[in-house]
């Protein structure tokens, strides 16, 4: 019996396209009211569950989609899949 290995082959798509797909959570602290933001990976900006006040991500956090030679076919994935554009 001989088991199969899967070929080689070159990727379509850049490891980075996961925290589009599959967003994950995480809460950082209000520049308010010291309270706590919810902010997913796939979004800019989030929402004060204590205050109401709006917090924007840092630009600094560029993703690969604004430098991966895959950036365009991951954007047309993205958009399949969850309907956004980014």
């Amino acid at each position: 019996m001989s088991v199969k290995r899967p070929q080689p082959s070159s990727p379509q798509t850049c490891p980075g396209i996961r925290e589009f797909l599959r967003p994950t959570m995480a809460y950082v602290k209000c520049h308010v009211c010291g309270g706590t933001v919810e902010i997913w990976s796939d979004e800019d900006a989030g929402v004060c569950l204590d205050c109401g006040a709006e917090w924007k991500r840092a630009e600094e956090n560029a993703s690969c989609l604004d430098y991966c030679e895959y950036a365009d076919k991951c954007r047309e994935i993205i958009k399949t899949r969850t309907g956004k554009t980014v």
